[in-house]
């Protein structure tokens, strides 16, 4: 089948959307689908073309204008989102007659555009929600005027009502949407999860430890999106009580609105034990990963992210790094049935520090966590099996058969 796949996230940017993005759409491309990818140019890059085509692999990638998003203006990252809305609609007619079209959110303007080509081009349009967009939004008082709120909340419903098929990342996404009034006969769960060939060991590495003095400390690392979501002032207010321990040593690696105030937290407290450093490339992050003693996923608390998988815990798993994790539900479930590292309460910082300091003093059962970690992981999580499971559903899509046929929808 021809699938135009619509991404605002796509490498050479760093992140986890960029990561699930192109590894699905490879994926899909290896089984013999012809991909036409829909993305904007890099948003670190300055440039002044609206409009380029390049060959990734097999790929046929389409990059088009954006207004950059400064990240530090929601006006600003508004206009980002709705100038590639309208510039992807553009490039997206240079694909002749797809049989499908594909858009992946974060963010919801992106459904926009899938539905207006899916009727231009007169074929079957399937949207796939990584993130509860509107509800997140609301809860993190990004959405402080309820006109735009409501606004958004139609957008959402017809973006869902209109699709031919849902894909969502967890159980709890299905339900949610189902709630919402959403046939569960057009939505399959495609969790996260890691492509086999990106667990091949790097070779070279840095000593981490040495590089930064901090050669017999127990490293806690934090990697990614440094936001309003994850919480992280939880871990601050946990380093700032461990301040007279010398035995352990914090680090972010990130960007996020969030960043600026969390640093001059560590700043008005006078803390040693926290490291923040700017973000790396995926490559750049395995001798991080391989000198980390464990790796921290954190949300706040709240019900609705006690549906959510964030894709750090696959992640950690990946690397054989062990998962500090502060999240209720579907993505603590999978931490433990895994043995795959250790749970604290979401926004408590004295059970951080427990669970901190059990981990720590089980040397034993973190070298074992670690042996085993790669297995586990590829045994239900694996995306090449994922995008197996995906082309089918297309294919059911585009016949107009019933999804229901499809293994493990429910």
């Amino acid at each position: 089948m021809k699938i135009v796949y619509i991404t605002q996230h796509f490498p050479p940017e760093i992140g986890a959307a960029q990561g699930r993005a192109f590894d699905m759409s490879t994926n899909l491309s290896n089984l013999g689908h012809d991909l036409h990818v829909l993305t904007a140019f890099p948003n670190h890059e300055s440039t002044s073309k609206l409009y380029s085509k390049e060959k990734v692999n097999k790929l046929s990638v389409y990059r088009s204008f954006r207004i950059r998003d400064t990240k530090k203006s929601s006006v600003r990252r508004l206009a980002n989102y709705l100038s590639f809305m309208c510039s992807s609609i553009f490039s997206g007619l240079f694909v002749k007659k797809p049989d499908i079209v594909y858009a992946t959110s974060p963010q919801l303007f992106q459904g926009v555009t899938g539905y207006v080509l899916s009727r231009i081009h007169r074929t079957k349009f399937v949207f796939e929600v990584r993130d509860l967009w509107v509800d997140f939004a609301e809860i993190l008082g990004q959405f402080k005027n309820k006109k735009l709120l409501n606004l958004a909340r139609k957008l959402e419903n017809f973006i869902y009502k209109k699709a031919d098929l849902i894909v969502v990342v967890t159980h709890g996404y299905k339900d949610r949407l189902i709630d919402l009034g959403i046939s569960a006969d057009k939505i399959i769960v495609i969790p996260n999860g890691v492509n086999p060939n990106t667990l091949k060991p790097v070779i070279k590495r840095n000593d981490v430890k040495k590089e930064y003095g901090i050669e017999d400390k127990f490293l806690v690392l934090y990697t990614g999106n440094i936001g309003a979501a994850q919480g992280l002032k939880t871990i601050i207010t946990a380093a700032v009580k461990l301040k007279d321990d010398p035995s352990v040593c914090f680090m972010f690696i990130g960007e996020g609105v969030e960043k600026e105030a969390l640093m001059e937290q560590v700043k008005t407290n006078g803390l040693t034990n926290v490291l923040f450093l700017d973000s790396k490339r995926k490559e750049e992050l395995a001798s991080y990963y391989d000198s980390a003693d464990l790796g921290i996923v954190s949300l706040k608390k709240h019900p609705l992210f006690e549906i959510t998988i964030p894709s750090k815990v696959f992640d950690y798993m990946a690397v054989s790094l062990p998962v500090l994790i502060g999240v209720e539900g579907e993505a603590r479930e999978i931490v433990e049935k895994n043995h795959a590292g250790f749970t604290f309460e979401p926004e408590n910082p004295e059970d951080f520090i427990r669970a901190l300091k059990l981990a720590q003093s089980q040397p034993e059962t973190l070298k074992e966590m670690k042996k085993n970690l790669r297995h586990h992981l590829l045994q239900s999580f694996n995306r090449e099996t994922q995008a197996a499971e995906l082309s089918q559903a297309l294919h059911c899509c585009n016949e107009s058969k019933s999804i229901n046929r499809i293994k493990k929808t429910t």
